[in-house]
């Protein structure tokens, strides 16, 4: 891909492309999703502003997802549509499914990975910063500031390190402190799993950071210049996007998007490995 104006403003925008097969692709299962949600809201009986929110809701999670899917396993496009089939289920399934976590969450994993081929922009490491710390309060998810502080530590140790990125995970992991100090919580959110739900997903992270741990190299090249990714950061942005997933176990309806995109992945892995690996006799 050259050099796209995007570029100019953001390093970890990737534009839609309608000439490639995949983008062609998402452009038309966008408006499908939006219509599935319109569809979903007009049933519910719900008012024609509620329909039309719930329809832009539905065409960002099918973005949302296909993207942090193209991210999370970033050498097969394919599987990225099996999660996004898989998320718009699992968000018929919930009553509010979390999506400016699924995009918070997208921005930390491309900052490590540098799948855009650039290094992240201050403004970009601030607008990401300002998502971390609302989300921690709109949906008092205190250690998301965590998983985000080990995003920014990453950009900042791996290869070509950025150091002023340690700057914006001490902010986030000063947010996590100051919510538990002002909400005076301790570590009672984080606890076992309750449900099957919980269970289930804990399978898929296991499954997926396997994954991860096993990945040696990878063949994507940055968008902006060609150049091979490292597969420490990609393994990095793995890892940020596993324990997103994870901080919120406790809460499906947040985190129900992302596990759903991870159970994609592993769906995926299964479907090739079931025609690549030939039946015995």
């Amino acid at each position: 891909m050259s050099y796209h104006r995007i570029y100019r403003y953001t390093s970890i925008g990737r534009p839609l492309v309608p000439g490639l097969p995949a983008h062609k692709a998402l452009l038309v299962l966008m408006p499908l999703g939006a219509l599935v949600g319109a569809v979903y809201a007009w049933m519910d009986d719900q008012a024609v502003m509620q329909i039309l929110r719930q329809a832009l809701f539905y065409l960002l999670i099918v973005y949302g997802s296909w993207a942090l899917a193209r991210e999370l396993d970033i050498d097969d496009p394919t599987v990225a549509f099996i999660s996004l089939v898989v998320c718009v289920l699992a968000a018929l399934a919930v009553d509010s499914p979390g999506v400016l976590i699924v995009f918070t969450t997208l921005g930390l994993v491309r900052i490590v990975n540098r799948s855009s081929g650039l290094v992240a922009r201050k403004s970009d490491s601030t607008i990401l910063l300002i998502f971390v710390l609302l989300l921690i309060y709109a949906t008092d998810s205190p250690f998301y500031g965590v998983v985000a502080g080990m995003a920014f530590f990453l950009d900042g140790v791996l290869k070509e390190p950025l150091r002023r990125q340690w700057v914006f995970g001490m902010v986030c992991i000063g947010g996590t402190v100051v919510y538990m100090v002002d909400h005076d919580t301790g570590f009672s959110q984080v606890a076992a799993p309750d449900s099957l739900f919980g269970w289930l997903a804990i399978l898929f992270l296991l499954i997926f950071a396997l994954n991860a741990m096993l990945l040696k190299s990878v063949q994507s090249r940055g968008d902006s210049n060609g150049k091979l990714l490292d597969a420490a950061r990609v393994r990095g942005g793995m890892a940020v996007g596993l324990f997103a997933a994870l901080q919120g176990i406790s809460r499906p309806d947040q985190v129900v998007i992302i596990v759903a995109v991870i159970a994609g992945i592993c769906f995926g892995m299964a479907f090739r490995k079931g025609f690549k690996v030939p039946a015995p006799g």
